[in-house]
């Protein structure tokens, strides 16, 4: 499966390209919703208690969830670098499509007007992002992700940029490839 997603002769590697942009976006907002519900969560159930009778262990709900719950509900600061890491990973995607599709010259050249259609659609998506930003609920639910909101506010720089790198690797990729080479020399 991995043969035709990096194969240079299909158009897998643009159309995976202008996909990551959206789940860039929807990433975000999944791991920022996941993030919000679970911290409401645990100001719900710091918020009440129960008497457990009869009980050798735990005498109150709060002793019982301070064990079972609030361990796994701590463990949603996780989700702050799941977003981080998985941005990157699409950006790191981005930029070894980019150098895949030097080997071929018709696909370097169809990749340099993807470049300037990416930077269109992330400023589409930017603008997107900034208008749910203006939402209280929504804002009140990544606030936490500092760096995603940088970077979705800033998306089309970061786009621009990420593509810029994966033309230039492309470049490198095209220069060296076999059919760039003369091998008149070899020719005894």
């Amino acid at each position: 499966m991995l043969d035709n997603v990096f194969d240079t002769g299909s158009k897998s590697v643009i159309i995976i390209t202008i996909i990551s942009v959206f789940a860039i976006l929807m990433s975000g907002i999944f791991f920022g919703v996941s993030y919000f519900v679970l911290d409401q969560l645990q100001t719900g159930l710091e918020s009440s208690d129960c008497e457990i009778n009869n009980n050798l262990y735990v005498s109150s709900c709060q002793e019982l969830w301070s064990w079972v719950v609030y361990p796994v509900l701590e463990l949603r600061e996780l989700l702050i670098w799941i977003s981080f890491f998985f941005i990157f990973a699409l950006f790191a995607g981005l930029l070894i499509m980019g150098y895949q599709s030097g080997s071929n010259p018709v696909l370097m050249g169809v990749f340099v007007i993807i470049v300037g259609v990416i930077s269109y659609i992330s400023i589409e998506v930017s603008n997107i992002y900034q208008t749910l930003l203006q939402n209280e609920a929504f804002r009140n639910m990544v606030i936490e992700f500092t760096v995603y909101n940088k970077i979705m506010v800033s998306l089309p720089w970061f786009m621009f940029i990420i593509s810029l790198f994966s033309l230039i690797l492309g470049i490198v990729n095209w220069q060296k490839a076999p059919i760039n080479s003369s091998r008149d020399e070899l020719n005894y």
